[in-house]
């Protein structure tokens, strides 16, 4: 078999080789170009991962913060209230064990989170406050302030009056309409006048005061008015008065009475009589009406 197969000399290779066309490349970038941009590849790609990562850092101590900012100012915010309703007495004990009688239709509140900062409550309607020794004690009302350290005292806040009456210790009191200060001690009784001033006495009936604690309540020379108002918290009723009784009223009664008791007595003397309508409504009328 005849070998069609031709020997090629390495010297002929060569020559083929170097008789190929030549083509001439050009590069757009230098090597020493493409190595810079591949290296600022690398390193812009490194902090990426790391900006992420503070990022990250950064909402979770944002929220750290807005969680301690939202329970401090839970803390110093959050109010605790007691209300007495009409018909009902209450008493409560405060967290340094302090204690309060509430009478019919009073509140009281303070923020137990700060008490141990500061020892002060806000109070509306009619209360015996025993106060435990301590820091500076503050109660505000609406026109008054009571300052004490540690002292039992009887406080009536209702409407335009405000009345205080000492029974032991010392106790100031600041009206806040004109800024007046005095300060009491047992048996003194402290009220405001209609212009604001405070003006204090010495109460030989001090105790008479503070009947109401044990459901008795006891009037002398009291008018009409006030005694219907007492009538109405003690017994949770509404008193509708026919007409405008001036009349006075010296006597007492006690809550083991019924209304109907209480009201026969207070209006008989006074010529007056009375009707029950709806809804705990009691009409008082005049005999000669």
């Amino acid at each position: 078999m005849e070998n069609n197969h031709k020997n090629i000399t390495p010297g002929s290779d060569m020559d083929f080789i170097n008789s190929l066309p030549k083509i001439d490349v050009k590069y757009s970038k230098s090597k020493e170009e493409v190595w810079k941009e591949l290296s600022a590849m690398t390193s812009a790609q490194k902090p990426k991962a790391k900006t992420i990562r503070l990022s990250w850092m950064r909402y979770a101590a944002a929220a750290c913060i807005l969680l301690l900012l939202g329970f401090a100012g839970f803390t110093y915010f959050y109010t605790s209230t007691t209300y007495c309703p009409k018909g009902k007495h209450l008493c409560v004990t405060l967290p340094d064990n302090s204690k309060v009688e509430l009478n019919a239709n009073s509140s009281l509140s303070y923020k137990p989170y700060m008490w141990k900062f500061t020892r002060k409550v806000k109070f509306e309607g009619e209360a015996f406050f025993d106060i435990t020794k301590g820091s500076k004690f503050e109660i505000e009302s609406k026109y008054g302030k009571t300052y004490i350290l540690g002292t039992s005292f009887n406080i009536y806040a209702r409407g335009n009056d405000y009345k205080v009456t000492c029974y032991t210790g010392k106790v100031k009191v600041v009206s806040t309409l004109t800024s007046d200060k005095i300060l009491l001690l047992p048996n003194d009784h402290a009220f405001i006048t209609k212009n604001g001033k405070l003006e204090v006495y010495k109460d030989e009936k001090a105790k008479e005061k503070v009947l109401w604690r044990n459901h008795f309540f006891l009037f002398t020379d009291t008018p009409l008015k006030h005694v219907f108002e007492e009538i109405e918290l003690q017994y949770d009723i509404n008193i509708v008065e026919k007409g405008k009784f001036d009349e006075i009223y010296t006597g007492n009664f006690g809550k083991g009475m019924t209304v109907e008791q209480v009201l026969y007595n207070v209006c008989k003397p006074n010529g007056l009589e009375f009707v029950k309508g709806p809804r705990n409504n009691y009409i008082i009328t005049s005999n000669s009406q």
